[in-house]
């Protein structure tokens, strides 16, 4: 197979997958319990991607005290509260909403490396586009006085919260310019996470004893730590290797187009127009700030075709 339809291959199971983190949870949702689930969806991908790192990467374990640091940073802060913010929120909003939400991600971890990285520089087209961003995300969020009792305002908050968190620990660990293997330093870190997340799940009394084990449950648990998380992560490091971070991101701008149909299968949620609006004021501002890198993948596309 050519190498640039193999590429194509994996951004398609990336994205897929990508939107699979938001249908899932849907899915597993309310029959476990949120903070449980984040804790249950770790522990399946934890052990996974352990395995995995053992497989591809000789050096996985973390040997010396800035290994440990840089797998309390990811799992602690980076994935850890990430997710329980995550899952917690998305159970007040749909699944579509939730992507469109995480389409805000690269536009925040540029603004987030031009203050941190000194190699990172912004200009008057990429602030536009940050800008963009947020105004897309508020477009989204609807705020009213009808949201904020159904709770949706309070879950979008919470989602946006998770999206902040990830960024700013994903930047926060490339400076840390950890010695581990990206798959090795994750694959500890999902690992870390599963267990701040049982922390926190006792800490608010969700005890395992309040999940209902039902057909729904037991699939949204494993669609979410195998392929949403496990799968996710495996090809993630695949896909930056072969076409860089900059051209993976935009797989944020198709999982809401997987996300919105199966939301609508699966659970009879439409998407609004404000919604639709919202996410594309969100990739205009992605398009502003990633432009170079946008013109020469749709560059690249078009020279390929017959």
């Amino acid at each position: 197979m050519r190498s640039e339809y193999q590429d194509l291959l994996l951004f398609g199971a990336y994205s897929v997958c990508g939107a699979l983190v938001f249908v899932g949870a849907k899915l597993g949702m309310p029959d476990v319990p949120p903070l449980l689930f984040a804790a249950l969806r770790l522990d399946v991908a934890g052990v996974a991607l352990l395995a995995v790192a053992g497989w591809r990467v000789s050096d996985w374990r973390p040997r010396t005290r800035r290994d440990v640091l840089d797998v309390a940073v990811v799992g602690v802060f980076t994935l850890g509260v990430m997710n329980a913010m995550l899952l917690t929120g998305q159970q007040y909003v749909t699944s579509a909403v939730g992507a469109i939400t995480y389409s805000f991600m690269p536009i925040l971890t540029t603004g987030f490396a031009v203050l941190l990285l000194p190699s990172a520089s912004l200009d008057r087209l990429s602030a536009l586009g940050i800008l963009l961003g947020f105004v897309g995300v508020g477009i989204v969020a609807q705020p009213s006085p009808t949201a904020v009792r159904a709770g949706r305002l309070v879950g979008f908050g919470l989602m946006v919260g998770s999206v902040a968190i990830f960024a700013f620990g994903t930047v926060v660990t490339q400076r840390m310019q950890p010695s581990l293997p990206r798959v090795a330093l994750t694959a500890w870190g999902v690992a870390l996470a599963a267990v701040v997340n049982h922390g926190i799940a006792v800490a608010v009394h969700q005890p395992l004893a309040a999940i209902t084990w039902s057909a729904d449950a037991i699939a949204g648990v494993l669609v979410e730590g195998v392929l949403a998380t496990a799968v996710l992560y495996a090809v993630h490091f695949d896909l930056i290797d072969r076409i860089g971070p900059a051209r993976t991101s935009l797989s944020f701008y198709v999982q809401p187009i997987v996300a919105a149909p199966l939301g609508l299968l699966l659970f009879d949620n439409g998407l609004s127009r404000a919604s639709l609006v919202g996410f594309g004021v969100i990739f205009v501002g992605f398009v502003l700030v990633e432009r170079r890198v946008f013109v020469d993948t749709c560059h690249a596309w078009l020279s390929r075709r017959p």
